[in-house]
């Protein structure tokens, strides 16, 4: 007896350049970029943790507001994405 295929849910990608999570890290990409201290420093050492505790706040929002995937596609296409459906897990099991 075979399984029956995995059921698929469709969702549509937006383009990657159109997704503010990743100009978020793209930005924080370069804003370590030029910390680094073989580069010339553009930011002071006291400020880099605060920079990075709003960086991954800003992510954090980010994340929580986006709900579709994005894809490398061209700014303004929409591409179709199939992702298997998952079932929630099992209960924990517990033992006294």
């Amino acid at each position: 007896m075979t399984d029956p295929a995995a059921p698929t849910v469709t969702y549509w990608a937006v383009s990657i350049l159109n997704s503010r999570t990743f100009w978020v890290n793209a930005a924080t990409g370069t804003v370590a970029l030029l910390s680094a201290t073989d580069v010339v420093t553009v930011i002071p050492a006291r400020w880099l943790p605060l920079a990075g505790a709003l960086v991954a706040a800003l992510n954090i929002v980010l994340r929580l507001g986006t709900v579709r995937p994005v894809a490398l596609i061209a700014p303004g296409e929409t591409k179709p994405i199939q992702v298997a459906k998952i079932a929630p897990p099992d209960p924990p099991v517990v033992t006294d």
